[in-house]
């Protein structure tokens, strides 16, 4: 009987451990911030708690990613930032939209190729149901 209780509590208060762990972005800026710390330390369970259902990425070669192929690459390794830096973040508030340019450096492998890029950047977030999600990105190559 104890068993039981200790397993019905474990499936209680994991779930709410877990989504603990996840910080809430408070506006565009922090959403887009964390969507590239997610990236920088490949963390694809906070990126599944942060991209919209009908998020994509455009690359850098014009190839649309979608939301299950950008957690996919990241969760198996295809893909791996090993540095990223941000600068000249500029963002625009529309209400529940925001919409946030800046440069992204980076280095890393995408399916085992290096690349080491500086990248326009711009970023669509959303705010639906209360929170902050990440819908859109695409990327520039400047150089």
């Amino acid at each position: 009987m104890i068993k039981k209780i200790i397993f019905g509590l474990c499936l209680i208060v994991m779930p709410m451990l877990a989504s603990a762990q996840f910080n809430q972005p408070t506006d565009a800026a922090d959403c887009t911030n964390i969507f590239f710390r997610a990236l920088l330390e490949e963390d694809s369970k906070t990126l599944d708690n942060l991209l919209s259902s009908d998020f994509s990425v455009t690359s850098f070669d014009g190839q649309l990613i979608d939301r299950n192929t950008l957690l996919g690459g990241v969760s198996e390794g295809y893909l791996k930032v090993d540095t990223g830096m941000m600068s000249g973040m500029r963002t625009r508030s529309y209400g529940d939209v925001g919409v946030v340019t800046g440069i992204w450096n980076a280095r890393g492998q995408l399916q085992g190729n290096s690349f080491n890029n500086e990248l326009a950047y711009m970023a669509v977030c959303v705010k639906a149901g209360g929170s902050w999600k990440i819908s859109a990105v695409q990327f520039t190559p400047l150089r």
